[in-house]
C-alpha cells in the first residue's frame, strides 16, 4: 500500500521523491498545473496501484486539491507546489515517470510570458528526460495555435513523437475548464505524445551542491552588509539580487536575495553565523530555494565579497 498522501510544500526541494521502502509503484504519472484536482482525483482512484503527483504554482489551488483528496479517500496522491520546469527536472529520477498530463495550460500569449509555455527551448528536453521509454505526454487545450505549436515544436525533440491529434476527444472525466469550454462550443484538442527512443537529459547536480561556506576572519557588520542592497549580477537569463538585511540579537544577520532563471523567480536568505573564528555563510534552513544557477552565482558572490571587501 502507498503511504497516506501527503503534501509537499518548500520541503528540501531537490530531495528525490521518496515512496516506498520496497519496489516503485508499476505506474506513475504527474499532472502539470493540475487546478483544482478533479482529474487527478479521477486518474488516481481508477488505479490505485499506481500514484500520481500533481504540481501547481498556485498554493490555493494546492490547498484546495488536497482538500479535494482528503475527502476523496485517495492514499496515492502527492501534491507539490512549486514551478514544474524545475520540480519535473529535480524532484524524480532519470526516467522514471510513465505519464505527464496538462489539462488546458495558459497558452501565455504574449512575447514577454514565452518562457512559461512548454514549448519554450528546454522543457521538451526536461519532458524527455522524465519519462521512461515508451512513456506519454498529453497536453488538452482549447486553442488551437497553441494546438499547432505544441504539435510542431515537441515531434522535433529526438526522442519524442506525437502519437495522435484527436479533436473533441471522449474521456471519462471532464474538468472544470473543459465542461466550460465545451458550453462555450469551443473545441477542444487532445495531443499525445511518446517518448520512442531512452533519453539523458544531462542534469546537472547543483541540487546536490550544498551552499555553505566557512570564512576565516570576523563577520561582516550589519551597516557593511546593508551596504550590499540592490547589488545585482549574473548572465544571460540568470539574475540575481541582493536586497534589505536583518540582524538577531545573538549577531546572526540575514541578507535577502532574489534570484530569477529563465523567468523562474526565487526570494530566499542567506544567513551569516558569527564563529570563535570567522564566520559561517550558508543558504537559510527556511527559505530552501532550488540550486539554480542564479542562486549559486550569487551565494559565490556574497562569498568573495565577504572574503575581500567588507571590513
Amino acid at each position: 500500500m502507498i503511504p497516506v498522501n501527503r503534501i509537499f510544500l518548500n520541503e528540501n526541494p531537490e530531495a528525490k521523491i521518496a515512496l516506498t521502502a520496497g519496489s516503485d509503484p508499476p505506474f506513475r504519472a504527474v499532472e502539470i498545473g493540475f487546478g483544482n484536482g478533479e482529474f487527478l482525483e479521477h486518474v488516481a482512484m481508477a488505479r490505485p496501484e499506481g500514484v500520481f503527483f500533481g504540481i501547481e504554482v498556485s498554493l490555493h489551488c494546492a490547498m484546495k486539491a488536497v482538500k479535494r483528496i482528503q475527502r476523496s479517500g485517495c492514499e496515492n496522491v502527492r501534491i507539490l507546489f512549486g514551478d514544474a520546469r524545475f520540480l519535473l527536472g529535480e524532484c524524480f529520477p532519470p526516467e522514471w515517470l510513465h505519464a505527464v498530463y496538462m489539462n488546458f495550460p495558459c497558452p501565455w500569449p504574449k512575447s514577454r510570458h514565452a518562457k512559461r509555455r512548454v514549448t519554450y527551448s528546454g522543457f521538451a528536453d526536461v519532458l524527455a528526460g522524465s519519462l521512461v521509454n515508451g512513456g506519454v505526454f498529453e497536453l488538452l487545450t482549447d486553442d488551437r495555435i497553441y494546438a499547432e505549436e505544441v504539435a510542431r515544436v515537441i515531434p522535433a525533440h529526438p526522442a519524442l513523437e506525437i502519437e495522435e491529434i484527436c479533436l473533441d476527444p471522449k474521456r471519462d472525466i471532464q474538468t472544470k475548464y473543459e465542461r466550460k469550454w465545451r458550453e462555450q462550443g469551443k473545441d477542444i484538442f487532445l495531443l499525445r505524445f511518446r517518448k520512442k527512443i531512452p533519453y539523458f537529459s544531462g542534469r546537472s547536480k547543483k541540487g546536490e551542491q550544498e551552499l555553505h561556506s566557512v570564512l576565516e576572519r570576523a563577520c561582516p557588520t550589519f551597516d557593511g552588509l546593508q551596504s550590499l542592497a540592490e547589488m545585482e549580477g549574473g548572465e544571460h537569463s540568470c539574475r540575481w539580487v541582493f536586497k534589505d538585511s536583518y540582524v538577531s540579537t545573538s549577531g546572526v544577520m540575514l541578507l535577502e536575495t532574489i534570484t530569477s532563471d529563465d523567468g523562474f523567480r526565487q526570494s530566499f536568505f542567506i544567513r551569516i553565523v558569527p564563529r570563535e573564528e570567522g564566520c559561517l555563510v550558508k543558504i537559510d534552513a527556511l527559505s530552501r530555494p532550488f540550486r539554480t544557477p542564479s542562486v549559486v552565482m550569487a551565494f559565490e558572490r556574497l562569498v568573495d565579497h565577504l572574503r575581500c571587501e567588507i571590513t
